[in-house]
């Protein structure tokens, strides 16, 4: 992605703390109680901190989606301990009245074609020029948490 483009998309995009501030009152109480209910690794932690100014995460996502809900607010708990910069590019539908395409855009964000989004959330951790270094898509693949699995991007920088 060019570094033009990049910033495009992360104007179009809600801080993580925008976007938990303004979701619907049920997404955020759901958002409240898994944040509650989660406690981030403190020593991955730590490692991600000190990574923190070189990388930035976007998510896309929608509230309906239960893995969005399981994993953004740990996110959110990831962000707050670290400063690693998280962005939310929601609102994704599916469509339905089109069964050659799966998502409706808009109102979905643009990239969920132009980046061939084939579920959700998808956490795209970038580089700070732009360059995508990892995705996550709906839940940790790699280790067995959001924090360990985005560590183990960062770290193979």
């Amino acid at each position: 992605m060019q570094l033009a483009e990049f910033q495009e998309m992360l104007n179009r995009a809600d801080s993580i703390e925008k976007y938990m501030h303004e979701c619907s009152i049920d997404c955020r109480q759901k958002y409240e109680a898994r944040r509650a209910e989660y406690t981030p690794k403190p020593r991955v932690l730590e490692s991600i901190k000190k990574l923190a100014d070189q990388f930035i995460v976007v998510v896309i996502g929608a509230d309906w989606c239960k893995d969005c809900i399981a994993n953004i607010p740990v996110l959110d708990l990831i962000h707050g301990a670290t400063g690693l910069p998280v962005y939310i590019l929601g609102g994704v539908k599916t469509d339905p009245l089109n069964p050659n395409r799966q998502w409706a855009v808009p109102p979905s964000p643009p990239e969920v074609d132009t980046m061939n989004i084939k579920a959700i959330p998808t956490i795209l951790i970038y580089t700070l020029d732009g360059r995508e270094i990892g995705r996550i898509i709906e839940n940790p693949s790699i280790e067995p948490s959001i924090e360990e699995e985005l560590l183990c991007h960062m770290e193979k920088k």
